[in-house]
């Protein structure tokens, strides 16, 4: 079981920031994280390569009594409003819903298997309140540049 003690406080997604190389079924992209606003935001900008071009960014930030928000927007016109919180398996992000039937859905991401130049990044949903998940993205994330 993963230490999700560090997860809570405001580092909890230093091993996120760096250059990344993401490679999922069909596809590849870019991955750039950094710590901007005295180290307080972490900022992220994606980009998918194949098979379409697309761009998407984020911004993290950690609040002592609310604990991890994250806001996801990118270039199809996609807006989230994340909460983040520690996983079993390392970190998640997550929000609920309605989906376009009208259900309520809660989505979320997974870091998983964490190690200094790799990680497991997987998008999923459930109908359930969470008791069971449909995993709809995976991605395999390897550093580009070592960390500094």
């Amino acid at each position: 079981m993963a230490d999700t003690t560090r997860h809570t406080s405001s580092d909890a997604l230093d091993f996120w920031v760096g250059e990344w190389t993401c490679t999922w079924d069909g596809g590849r992209g870019t991955n750039s994280i950094t710590k901007e606003l005295d180290d307080r935001v972490v900022v992220e900008r994606f980009e998918c390569l194949e098979p379409e071009r697309w761009t998407g960014s984020s911004v993290s930030v950690h609040q002592e009594q609310r604990g991890w928000r994250q806001t996801w927007v990118d270039s199809t016109g996609n807006y989230w409003a994340l909460e983040g919180d520690p996983h079993p398996e390392g970190f998640s992000f997550s929000v609920a819903e309605l989906d376009e039937d009208g259900r309520e859905v809660v989505k979320r991401m997974v870091f998983s298997d964490i190690e200094r130049d790799r990680f497991a990044w997987r998008w999923e949903r459930s109908y359930d309140d969470g008791q069971t998940w449909e995993t709809l993205w995976t991605i395999d994330y390897r550093r580009a540049t070592p960390p500094a």
